[in-house]
């Protein structure tokens, strides 16, 4: 799959990380690795991007533009930090973060696992 394919994955992202993920391809290709990007989305306040296969090389990138998303404003792409209300967690910058308050501790996220075959590749 090429950059441009991946790019459909833009309309299921929230606007301000749109060039982080723009970056997030460009950086791939330019190190020479080659991604089907099988989903990406916004999660407790952060990117999360899936590939299919999975691309072990692709995995610092990947990481990165998550860690950068965590203070990265989702709506409009200015310096942010997560935020909550009624559970819901968002990276917002200060203009966008009205009604949202930083939590006392982080968000707690609890990962029910079917049982399987798991394995890290």
């Amino acid at each position: 799959m090429s950059e441009n394919d991946n790019l459909r994955w833009l309309d299921h992202l929230p606007v301000g990380w749109a060039q982080l993920y723009r970056d997030l391809l460009s950086d791939l290709a330019a190190a020479g690795i080659t991604v089907c990007v099988d989903e990406v989305k916004e999660k407790f306040g952060s990117l999360r991007v899936h590939l299919e296969p999975r691309v072990s090389e692709a995995r610092p990138y990947i990481g990165a533009a998550e860690e950068r998303s965590k203070v990265t404003c989702q709506r409009c792409g200015e310096p942010g930090e997560m935020l909550m209300r009624n559970r819901i967690v968002a990276t917002l910058c200060p203009a966008h973060g009205d009604g949202f308050s930083k939590p006392e501790r982080p968000p707690v996220v609890t990962i029910y696992m079917k049982p399987g075959n798991i394995s890290d590749e």
